[in-house]
């Protein structure tokens, strides 16, 4: 039975990882998904190749059942990242969060050290072995994972804990979340469960007790549940209006307001939107700002994103030599007003105006 149901969820976990993978090309909180997937199909799908190969090949290649335990302690950390890509549609993995890859990396040093150094043999004599440093690295693996069980569901409920206290505190907001608040309690708090179970399993098996087989299945059958729904909404659901961010009408800040004036003074006064090439990245040096901070404040402010708000300025630049001189050329006009492709001057000046270029000189 435990067998049968590890290779049920080997195989519907990897199914839906490819969709994810798929999905995850235009969505960066699909992609989280299935990168949490691909750890789970990884695990899952070495443990029940194991179940399926027998004691025979476990003589054969004892380190198969060994060297694969510390990506276990990815499960947590890339769900957790996950997790934030749904607080927050503007979340992304940085270097200063490469420190919660410490304890898989670690462990992974110390089981390859292990295994080059004293081989096959050793493993296959010692690893089922109690009380032996081998067997003893494998059960420190699992602690580590229960202790990370514990931090991010801290981290993760403080999180939502502090969200929706900004919702009832201060209503309209910006709280670029990428999914409705019931989903994410949902979230949180099923993983939450599902993680006690775990913990309580591996407690009582720790002082002594005997977990039965029927609780060890229910533990894991949840998890394959919740999973799923996460993944099947993940797939077949389009993202609520604008990524589903939480925007109860902006309220923009002080802050905001005077980042806006720096942004719009550095349009007016440089006419940086000239600039062909001109993107979010190069208005953040300019005015040594967080890319996320100039998203924010445009979104915010004047209720569009940052190529539209640019292609404002051109388009505004482009009326007026348009009107100036009649005979110049359209094609001289768009390059004037800092477009590169006549496409991209046309979808943008009817998109303003209304109006081709055309349209607009006759009218």
């Amino acid at each position: 039975m435990e067998k049968t149901i590890h290779i049920l969820i080997s195989y519907t976990m990897l199914v839906l990882m490819l969709l994810l993978f798929h999905r995850g090309r235009k969505n960066s909180r699909s992609l989280a998904l299935a990168l949490y997937a691909l750890v789970e199909v990884v695990t899952n799908g070495i443990i029940s190749f194991n179940m399926a190969a027998g004691s025979d090949f476990f003589d054969q290649f004892p380190f198969v059942h060994y060297i694969y335990k510390p990506i276990y302690c990815l499960w947590v950390p890339m769900f957790y990242f996950y997790v934030r890509h749904c607080f927050s549609s503007e979340f992304r993995i940085e270097k200063k969060n490469w420190t919660h890859f410490i304890p898989f990396i670690f462990f992974m040093i110390l089981f390859l050290t292990i295994w080059i150094i004293n081989g096959n043999q050793y493993i296959r004599e010692n690893l089922y072995k109690h009380s032996v440093f081998l067997s003893q690295t494998t059960f420190a693996v699992d602690v580590m994972v229960k202790v990370q069980y514990l931090i991010y569901n801290f981290l993760m409920i403080r999180l939502l804990l502090n969200t929706e206290q900004k919702l009832r505190d201060k209503p309209k907001v910006f709280l670029p979340l990428a999914v409705d608040i019931k989903w994410l309690r949902f979230i949180v708090y099923g993983y939450a469960v599902g993680c006690l179970t775990g913990i309580v399993c591996s407690a009582h098996f720790f002082f002594g007790g005997y977990v039965p087989s029927v609780l060890n299945m229910v533990s894991i059958s949840y998890f394959f549940l919740f999973f799923f729904a996460i993944f099947f909404s993940t797939i077949t659901h389009n993202s609520v209006p604008s990524e589903v961010k939480q925007k109860v009408q902006v309220e923009p800040s002080a802050d905001l307001h005077l980042l806006m004036k720096k942004i719009d003074e550095l349009m007016h006064v440089k006419q940086l939107f000239l600039e062909t090439e001109l993107s979010l990245p190069d208005i953040a040096v300019r005015l040594n700002e967080k890319e996320r901070n100039i998203s924010q404040a445009v979104n915010a402010i004047k209720n569009r994103n940052v190529n539209d708000y640019i292609n404002t300025y051109r388009i505004e630049h482009a009326c007026k030599l348009l009107l100036a001189d009649k005979d110049k050329p359209v094609f001289e006009v768009m390059y004037e007003s800092g477009f590169g492709s006549k496409g991209a001057f046309n979808h943008a000046f009817k998109k303003v105006t209304g109006k081709t270029p055309t349209q607009f000189r006759e009218d």
